[in-house]
């Protein structure tokens, strides 16, 4: 299910202007890579859970690691789910995901939509990244009421790639001037259980009466009119 939680996600930001390779989940794949003597050593990568095992012979495993060529890479790590509740014909759960980003600062910069010092373009792409998650009610094939918010993050941590060993060409791209934060993304959702049940959008809408406060001023509505009152 985490992998259609991170490809919903996907589908929200991958037309962000500064996104160019995006995967959506990915597993740690252990492998044995010759190194220049050719002695095979084994390394760590990212791998998206969508490609074969020829496409990794193929070199896929590259995809993922930071390449100056790329302005972004951007991918999901699992974070696994858990049961929330039942309710009806519905049942809810938690998706946990790490969302990790590398950056290509001066490719970026460029850019004549960002401006500013780099050492602000993380906390801009960060904003944008949460402006396009998905909101309540956000509604699938197969899954219903996904709502996606950021718990937690890192900037510029070593940890963040602690699960990967990278050759010394894919390192020196993890210094300045390149940077890298990753998101924590907890993900709310349901599965209906009834394959009769058909999900309703007038159970969203504004209740016929009601009152909410704004400031000092008190909004009231009904079936016939909205009144503003001072308070």
């Amino acid at each position: 299910m985490n992998q259609a939680i991170a490809n919903i996600i996907k589908s929200h930001i991958e037309d962000l202007d500064f996104v160019d390779k995006i995967a959506g989940l990915v597993a740690t794949q252990n492998m044995n890579i010759p190194d220049k003597d050719g002695v095979k050593v084994q390394k760590s990568y990212p791998v998206a859970c969508c490609v074969t095992a020829d496409d990794c012979k193929n070199g896929a495993y590259n995809d993922l690691c930071p390449d100056s060529k790329y302005k972004t890479v951007i991918y999901f790590e699992d974070g696994g789910i858990t049961f929330d509740r039942y309710v009806g014909n519905w049942k809810y759960y938690k998706s946990s995901l790490r969302l990790v980003c590398w950056i290509n600062v001066a490719k970026i910069l460029l850019d004549d939509c960002y401006t500013g010092a780099a050492c602000t373009l993380s906390a801009h792409l960060i904003a944008e990244i949460i402006r396009h998650l998905p909101r309540h009610p956000q509604h699938h094939t197969e899954l219903d009421y996904v709502y996606s918010e950021v718990t937690g993050q890192q900037i510029h941590s070593n940890s963040i790639f602690a699960n990967y060993t990278y050759n010394e060409k894919q390192t020196q791209y993890l210094m300045y001037p390149f940077d890298y934060f990753a998101l924590n993304i907890d993900t709310q959702f349901a599965i209906c259980l009834s394959s009769t049940a058909v999900y309703d959008p007038s159970c969203e809408e504004i209740p016929i009466e009601g009152s909410i406060t704004f400031d000092s001023t008190i909004v009231k509505w009904d079936s016939t009119l909205i009144t503003f009152d001072q308070t």
